[in-house]
């Protein structure tokens, strides 16, 4: 599939500083891109890389009146003054489409960004969600890789477990699985345990979950003031669902006074 990818400026390899890519595609409840887009905005990245991929759906996107055919973004940060690697974030408004198309672009980029870094990828991290069947006090993580050694790295930490089976649909899956397998680096996919709930279009919870494992993993200076927020407003309108939920459930309350009534 036609793909185009337009370099916003010049990066010189030899000045990056063993760089990660970190990747949050749209998915259930959004938590991956929320969680990805969170770090890029509280570290300040720039755009580096507008990729045009002609399996993202054929709609367009307008905010605040302006119109733009949907593409994905890499954005990128220097850490290499504080002795820290450099961070590349892929996100996006739309996965691709199909099979074929998820594939064909986790190859694609790959390719293009071991050309563009001179193969100096140190890893790449691939965040997403895993939908349970009750809601824990903290969400865990469920770690899994092409590389024994850094899924342990990772279990280190804390609300962390193996993942011991299971599929993980889309590009969140395939990206690092692909980059790990065909000797690009080795991936990783970070799955944030999201709430049971058809009616939660957004779980910041569970964003924030993988916020601070690749906080504490990467040692990034992260500002969870908005995401604070968004937890927020969203456990307030679960416990108007609850209330709502369990007064449906008592069903209506006989009175027994002597102008009463079923409504």
């Amino acid at each position: 599939m036609i793909i185009n990818i337009n370099q916003k400026f010049e990066l010189n390899p030899d000045d990056l500083n063993d760089p990660i890519v970190l990747i949050g595609w749209p998915g259930i409840a959004l938590v991956a891109k929320l969680a990805i887009t969170s770090i890029k905005d509280s570290i300040e990245a720039k755009e580096f890389l507008d990729i045009e991929y002609f399996d993202f759906p054929p709609k367009s996107n307008v905010e605040k009146g302006k119109l733009e055919i949907p593409s994905a973004k890499v954005y990128y940060k220097s850490r290499k003054q504080k002795n820290k690697p450099d961070l590349f974030i892929l996100t996006a408004n739309y996965q691709p489409q199909t099979s074929q198309g998820v594939f064909d672009f986790s190859q694609k980029f790959c390719e293009a960004m071991d050309k563009i870094t001179n193969s100096k990828i140190k890893m790449y991290v691939s965040a997403g969600a895993m939908v349970i069947d009750r809601v824990r006090d903290k969400p865990i993580t469920h770690i899994c890789g092409t590389n024994d050694k850094i899924n342990e790295s990772f279990l280190k930490f804390k609300d962390t477990t193996l993942m011991e089976g299971g599929v993980i649909a889309g590009a969140n899956g395939i990206l690092p699985a692909w980059a790990g397998q065909k000797g690009f680096a080795p991936g990783v996919c970070l799955l944030a345990e999201t709430l049971p709930l058809p009616m939660m279009t957004l779980d910041p919870r569970a964003s924030k979950a993988l916020v601070v494992l690749l906080m504490e993993y990467f040692n990034i200076e992260m500002n969870f003031d908005e995401l604070n927020k968004q937890i927020e407003e969203m456990e307030q309108v679960i416990d108007s669902y609850k209330k709502q939920a369990n007064q449906f459930m008592k069903g209506p309350q006989e009175d027994r006074s002597s102008d009463s009534y079923f409504r």
